[in-house]
């Protein structure tokens, strides 16, 4: 695919320094420049995005594999929490979760419980004994959101969100763009909240 590339005077003596000093072609930079626009810059979520934009260029992506990522940008946002919650909401808006009851159903014997059961704790509710415990995954996710502001820097809480996430499946596929554009949201999220540590809301 070709382009017409004109340059204005700053980027050519950028362009002029990368040539001669790292010995990079026009192309190479172009391509850099561009990757570092659209994809985030920061692990994991450049990974993920660079997966993404790999896979879809390569015509072997499918949704499964976009959502995937993206519940990992999830997960890895339980050591870079985000007081902001918007992201996160508009993501699960794509989800019926009240309507997976099969796959959003927690139990005692399930990899998820001590988080799930964590979060409950730290909200001050206790989990009814005797018998197979059970936890609605939906109500759950309901409950974090509705006590954010209590919850949003407890990694128990990307993690439970993230796996539910992983199960269930949107009630409309996550596209290419939908992935990367998701993955860089979250990292300003993250890059942007600690850069507000002193009014750090715990």
């Amino acid at each position: 695919m070709n382009r017409y590339f004109i340059s204005d005077k700053e980027s050519d003596i950028l362009i002029t320094v990368a040539t001669k000093v790292f010995g990079l072609k026009i192309g190479d930079i172009i391509n850099m420049a561009i990757k570092n626009e659209f994809l985030p810059m920061t692990e994991p979520f450049r990974t993920e995005a660079t997966f993404i934009l790999q896979c879809r260029a390569e015509n072997k992506l499918d949704a499964w594999e976009i959502k995937q990522s993206m519940t990992r940008g999830i997960r890895a946002l339980g050591t870079r929490p985000v007081y902001d919650a918007d992201r996160l909401q508009g993501f699960f808006a794509r989800y019926h979760l009240h309507e997976d009851t099969e796959n959003c159903t927690i139990t005692e014997n399930d990899a998820l419980w001590e988080s799930a059961v964590e979060v409950y704790e730290l909200l001050g509710k206790q989990i009814s004994t005797g018998g197979i415990n059970k936890i609605n995954g939906a109500r759950l996710v309901d409950d974090i959101f509705a006590e954010w502001e209590v919850l949003w820097g407890e990694k128990a809480v990307y993690d439970v969100m993230a796996a539910l996430a992983f199960r269930c499946e949107p009630s409309l596929p996550f596209s290419w763009f939908d992935g990367i554009q998701f993955l860089v949201g979250i990292e300003r999220d993250a890059m942007g909240q600690w850069c507000r540590l002193p009014s750090r809301k715990k």
